[in-house]
C-alpha cells in the first residue's frame, strides 16, 4: 500500500493537504492489515486506506480486488458472489462507491487535456455516410 499520498484530513491543521515527508504524519497503529497514522500537529487520526476505492471495506484487500475486477470484467453479480464467497448484497453495495471513487478519479485526472487528436469512428459512420451507402429506406429519409 503506498503511504505517500497521505496526509492531515484535520482543515484547521497547518499540513492540511501535505503529502509525503511535509505532512509529518508518525505511525500509530494498524487497522484491518491497513496502517494508521497520527498528524504531529493536527492530531487527527489518518487511514492509509482513506480516500481510496477500499476504504470502509470490511471484506480483505485481495479478494475486494479480484472481485470488483470480475465485476469490472462484465461477471454476473450473482456468480461474482459465488467464486469469491460473498453475498450479492455485498456485492450491490460496493457497486455506487466503486462509481463514485471512479467518477472521482476521472474528474481529478481529465481535466484540462491538450488533445492533439480525437478518434471519433463512429461519429464519422453516421455524418460522413456516402450516399451511395445508403440503402433504400435511408435515401428517403434523406430527402
Amino acid at each position: 500500500m503506498d503511504i505517500r499520498t497521505c496526509y492531515c484530513r484535520n482543515r484547521a491543521c497547518r499540513l492540511y493537504g501535505l503529502t509525503g515527508k511535509k505532512a509529518r504524519l508518525k505511525f500509530e497503529d494498524g487497522h484491518r492489515g491497513a496502517p494508521r497514522f497520527r498528524c504531529e500537529i493536527g492530531d487527527k487520526r489518518v487511514s492509509a486506506r482513506t480516500g481510496t476505492a477500499y476504504a470502509g471495506i470490511r471484506t480483505d484487500e485481495v479478494t475486494y480486488r479480484y472481485a470488483v475486477t470480475a465485476l469490472a470484467e462484465g461477471l454476473a453479480l450473482r456468480a461474482t458472489g459465488r467464486m469469491f464467497g460473498l453475498d450479492k448484497d455485498t456485492l450491490c453495495s460496493w457497486l455506487p462507491r466503486l462509481g463514485e471513487h471512479c467518477e472521482w478519479v476521472m474528474s481529478y485526472f481529465f481535466r484540462d487535456l491538450h488533445l492533439n487528436e480525437c478518434q471519433l469512428d463512429e461519429l464519422w459512420t453516421f455524418v460522413f455516410k456516402k450516399q451511395d451507402q445508403l440503402d433504400p429506406i435511408e435515401q428517403l429519409v434523406s430527402v
